[in-house]
């Protein structure tokens, strides 16, 4: 670090969501990060957005999304993100890079450009804070 800068630890406080729509309810117009686990909270996805209500997941999608979990056990953990959009997707390459989760193909071989540090709450359990 350099003159005035410092570093500030992002405090991701997971939530636990057996299903994509009650998340989406909970986190409507409010940013997050989120974790698609499987049933033993083994990360499998890291994502990340600003509304849950905004087109990506508008329609159809979240409920097809619904639909191909459907009896699967996987869970969801999302946590409230900046709502800087550049901050976020930092947050979301960071974890991509640190948690190597299957499902992602990007962030995953170099270290992100601006690293973004963190901790975590309890849940889920197979994660460790970078701090």
């Amino acid at each position: 670090m350099t003159g005035g800068e410092w570093l500030s630890v992002t405090q991701l406080k997971w939530r636990r969501f057996k299903g994509f729509l009650p998340l989406r309810e909970a986190f409507r117009d409010q940013p997050c990060i989120y974790l698609q686990t499987d049933p033993h909270e083994r990360i499998l996805r890291v994502g990340e957005s600003k509304d849950l209500w905004g087109s990506r997941y508008r329609g159809g999608t979240a409920y097809a999304l619904e639909a191909a979990l459907h009896g699967s056990g996987n869970l969801f953990f999302p946590a409230p993100a900046p709502i800087d959009e550049s901050e976020r997707k930092s947050l979301e390459a960071t974890l991509i890079y640190d948690l190597q989760p299957t499902y992602n193909n990007e962030h995953k071989k170099y270290p992100p450009f601006r690293r973004r540090e963190y901790a975590h709450s309890e849940v889920p359990s197979t994660l460790r804070s970078s701090a």
